[in-house]
């Protein structure tokens, strides 16, 4: 499975074409109650799909051939490469083409299944907004875990535990020696907290992470604040008090509502300078045909869309097509009542076009 940007603009980059793509959302989360529990309501949402598009193509032809094969494809997935810990999956193919494409998430996406010349890719790009990879560190004195959250799911990929060099089991008592110690272990703290510092940077460019989340004690956070280089230091988030054995599923779902609001906050500032950019008749247009037009001179830098706007499927996706193949990004923007009123669609621009 590809780093999700790269799909994304893979997929914008796919050219219309004779035969159908599928385009698959499902919120795979399984039933927590009922006589089967682990069903997943979206697998039975897909197969009804499925059912219903190929009667569409009936009796016979190369379209149906190519949806009977991805169906198969999807089917044989499922089965043998689907994590069943992911919550969301979004499935791309069309069989006739040589496209198969998946994408797994810790969230999950709203149920749809669509047939088109090319991909949808709204719920994608929303993905890619909302839940953009962040680097998660949680320290106290002498021991850090470290985690990175991608496509909304955590995991758990380094730290240092207690280590000998980083305490002393054996105190000098009484005077010089009191002070000497208590110098020592400041010095193991600070040394702990730039080692640390040193590998957070490491996971921060090697993840392409744009958010970092700092949690511990009351001790530890300070001295680990103090070793962040400027670029880190600039990417912190929230400060969380969490101990350091606290479970992966407890630091995961502390996370989570930090980023959620941090997402939430992000999209509402955006939404105020495209409001405010328009006002100004500056770096800003609203409105579809306004919009489209950016794009296609490629003058956007940020495609702004209101989920409830007006909008049908295909013209959505199409405007995100757009977007990904000029390289702006997509800000999903939900509840702002300014950007509504301009009728939820439009752009924060690179330059105007006159």
């Amino acid at each position: 499975m590809r780093d999700v940007r790269r799909a994304l603009r893979a997929l914008a980059e796919l050219e219309p074409g004779e035969l159908p793509v599928l385009s698959v959302y499902l919120d795979m989360r399984p039933h927590a109650t009922g006589e089967n529990p682990a069903l997943r309501a979206g697998t039975v949402i897909l197969k009804n799909r499925l059912r219903e598009i190929e009667k569409t193509y009936l009796p016979r032809g190369p379209e149906l051939d190519s949806i009977r094969a991805d169906a198969e494809r999807i089917d044989r997935y499922l089965v043998d490469e689907y994590d069943v810990a992911a919550d969301g999956l979004a499935l791309f193919a069309c069989a006739g083409r040589g496209l198969f494409e998946a994408v797994e998430a810790g969230v999950p996406f709203a149920d749809q299944v669509t047939v088109a010349p090319q991909p949808d890719l709204f719920q994608l790009a929303r993905l890619v907004d909302e839940h953009e990879t962040a680097v998660v560190a949680v320290v106290d004195s002498n021991t850090s875990r470290l985690f990175v959250t991608r496509r909304g799911v955590l995991d758990e990929v380094g730290g240092t535990d207690e280590h000998p060099k980083y305490f002393r089991t054996r105190p000098m008592m009484g005077g010089l020696n009191q002070a000497s110690y208590q110098r020592h272990n400041a010095n193991l703290r600070a040394q702990f907290a730039r080692e640390t510092a040193a590998e957070l940077a490491r996971l921060v460019e090697t993840e392409g992470a744009s958010r970092v989340v700092l949690a511990g004690d009351a001790v530890a956070i300070p001295l680990l604040q103090g070793a962040l280089s400027p670029r880190e230091a600039a990417l912190v988030k929230d400060v969380l008090r969490l101990d350091i054995r606290a479970p992966l599923d407890e630091v995961a779902e502390e996370v989570k509502q930090v980023l959620a609001a941090v997402d939430a906050e992000d999209a509402q500032t955006t939404a105020d300078l495209l409001v405010g950019a328009v006002r100004a008749g500056g770096l800003g247009v609203a409105g579809l045909d306004e919009t489209r037009a950016a794009l296609e001179h490629g003058q956007v830098d940020e495609l702004v869309l209101d989920p409830t706007a007006e909008l049908d499927e295909a013209t959505r996706g199409e405007l995100v097509r757009l977007a990904q193949l000029t390289s702006a990004t997509v800000e999903v923007v939900e509840g702002h009542e300014g950007f509504q009123r301009l009728g939820g669609v439009g752009a924060l621009l690179r330059y105007r076009h006159d």
